[in-house]
């Protein structure tokens, strides 16, 4: 490895995420993203280019961007809510399916949807603030023991 052991990694200062969709279809993901954010794009160079700050005052971008055989996003992105019913109430005024919200109890409930396209994503809501959650040692988070589903009544 000779030198390389001195090179620093970069502190990175910001996040983009960049997801695409079909080229004919930038229109219908404008209006679809226009509504998910509550708001209008930030940046707009382009035809088929948005993108959105989710994060006010941050360096954090979501980027929706034309491309010809585009492939959905299989990892999900989860924006950060605080309240899940308020977010789940959200996506079925929007038509949009959705999975049942759920929780690990003590640390998070999330709910899972897709955009038209296949992107994954979905919001999530801190049940306790960041490092006071419970630890589940010795478990997998595919044990679907440790999840609970939360009740739409």
């Amino acid at each position: 490895m000779g030198n390389d052991s001195m090179i620093k990694a970069p502190g990175p200062v910001g996040f983009t995420l960049q997801v695409y969709v079909p080229t004919e279809e930038t229109a219908k993901a404008r209006s679809f993203y226009s509504r998910l954010f509550g708001r209008e794009p930030e940046f707009e160079p382009h035809d088929d280019f948005f993108e959105w700050s989710p994060l006010a005052g941050q360096e954090c971008w979501f980027q929706i961007s034309g491309k010809v055989d585009a492939t959905p996003m299989f990892n999900r992105a989860r924006f950060r809510v605080l309240e899940i019913g308020e977010a789940a109430a959200f996506l079925d005024s929007s038509g949009i399916d959705h999975s049942e919200p759920s929780q690990l109890p003590g640390v998070v409930a999330f709910v899972d949807f897709a955009d038209p396209w296949g992107n994954q994503l979905g919001y999530y809501q801190d049940l306790v603030p960041s490092g006071q959650q419970r630890e589940y040692r010795g478990t997998s988070v595919n044990d679907e023991a440790q999840f609970t589903r939360i009740s739409s009544q």
